[in-house]
């Protein structure tokens, strides 16, 4: 019996640790591909940060990077996939603690952006990126209605 338990002991304890394993060898992958994609242009990049992409399947995330430019939402993925999302296409903005599925994440935000055709995506953050998500979209957002408010139509008085 006691060999039983402790088999089932270590077995956890390997599921565990190959869990941290896993975690800090794809945040080490993420810090490389953010270290590539600031090598290029200097200026591209407003924001950059590491984050996961919701796909389809209800536990599915693509490890990659969430980068804002001054046209765009990018996202780069560790395996190659590529998401750009036009500013001028973005007509909801929502971060919180609850995917759109309604599973509730821990020590984790989400950043649900939806396009203007009805399309969306979520991407997983740590809490002090959200954070930083909700700053440059709260003054893009401003200046885009700063910029709408300043527009002038001919013919309207």
């Amino acid at each position: 019996m006691n060999a039983l338990v402790l088999g089932i002991l270590g077995a956890v304890a390997l599921a565990i640790v190959a869990a941290i394993a896993i975690r800090a060898l794809l945040a080490r992958a993420q810090d490389g591909l953010a270290r590539r994609l600031l090598s290029g242009p200097s200026d591209l990049f407003q924001l950059l940060t590491r984050a996961e992409m919701c796909t389809e399947g209800a536990y599915r995330r693509l490890p990659g990077v969430l980068g804002l430019t001054r046209e765009a939402v990018v996202f780069q993925g560790l395996f190659g996939e590529t998401v750009t999302l036009p500013t001028g296409e973005i007509a909801r903005i929502v971060t919180g603690t609850r995917l759109s599925d309604g599973r509730r994440l821990l020590g984790r935000e989400v950043l649900r952006l939806s396009r203007t055709d009805g399309d969306e995506f979520q991407f997983v953050l740590a809490r002090d990126s959200a954070s930083a998500w909700r700053s440059h979209l709260g003054l893009w957002a401003v200046a885009e209605r700063t910029a709408a408010a300043d527009l002038v139509s001919p013919g309207k008085s």
